[in-house]
């Protein structure tokens, strides 16, 4: 019986020592700076592992004495974490930044440094090279209409060669998917007086000197040809021809106005686009 009793007495008080010693344990973790500080004590609980995370993966394992500290160099924007492993249990820590906040530098505000107004450089303007039988003219702003000063030819105008040169660029045109062109009669009215020019001067400078532009504010974009009968004809011509090609296929234009004029034998044709 007293061997009991003192067996008891014996189990009750290991129990105790064992409590008051897994009480005392302890684990510390904190980053000064770059440096992360990890102390722990486990009251003599024997050799324990010792673990170091970094944003929750395991960096370093360790088999550590029952109390210790320890330093490591890390980088201070990642977050840490330590868990120490004893015969009792075991024991987490989050590393805690314990670094001043630094107080914002101001930004001095820098004024703006006005920029100089580009100065657009002038294009020079080339002249067309004239072709011997049709030429084109590239687009561009018309200038102010300027009556000719030179006597006019006289011929025959053949509304019905016009109209199919009309009917055939839109066939053009909606092969090409472009939309179709609208008869102007202004455009009509200066391809008229164009014709009779050409009779002259087979040029896209006017007899009086001036650009062809001038012939119409309406007028962006010109074609002339000479010699062709038909409107087949100077149709092919004007189509193998690049830039008259570009001037009937031009997304841009929106009207049109034609004129087939016949003077000594010899057709000569005009095409005037507009928007």
């Amino acid at each position: 019986m007293k061997f009991k009793r003192w067996t008891y007495l014996m189990l009750v008080v290991a129990l105790l020592v064992c409590g008051a010693a897994h009480a005392e344990a302890g684990l510390s973790a904190r980053i000064e700076g770059d440096t992360l500080k990890v102390a722990w004590s486990t009251a003599g609980a024997g050799e324990c592992t010792l673990t170091l995370s970094v944003d929750g993966w395991p960096m370093e394992v360790l088999r550590v004495q029952p109390s210790g500290s320890l330093e490591r160099r890390v980088d201070a924007s990642k977050d840490y974490s330590v868990r120490l492993k004893t015969a009792h249990g075991c024991l987490t820590a989050q590393a805690t930044d314990v670094r001043p906040t630094a107080e914002p530098t101001p930004v001095p505000t820098v004024a703006p440094t006005a920029e100089p107004t580009p100065v657009p450089t002038p294009v020079p303007t080339v002249a067309p090279t004239p072709v011997p039988t049709a030429m084109p003219m590239p687009v561009h702003t018309p200038k102010p209409t300027a009556a000719p000063t030179v006597k006019p030819a006289t011929g025959d105008p053949r509304g019905d060669l016009a109209a199919q040169v009309v009917e055939q660029v839109n066939q053009e045109r909606a092969k090409a998917g472009l939309g179709t062109l609208r008869v102007d009669s202004e455009l009509t009215r200066a391809a008229q007086v164009r014709a009779r020019e050409i009779v002259q001067s087979f040029s896209h400078t006017r007899p009086d000197g001036t650009s062809w532009s001038t012939v119409s504010g309406s007028a962006y974009g010109e074609n002339i040809a000479m010699g062709q009968k038909t409107a087949d004809k100077v149709m092919a011509a004007w189509m193998t021809s690049q830039g008259h090609r570009e001037n009937i296929l031009r997304p841009g234009f929106g009207s049109i106005g034609v004129c087939a004029y016949i003077s000594g034998g010899v057709t000569y044709w005009v095409q005037l686009f507009g928007k």
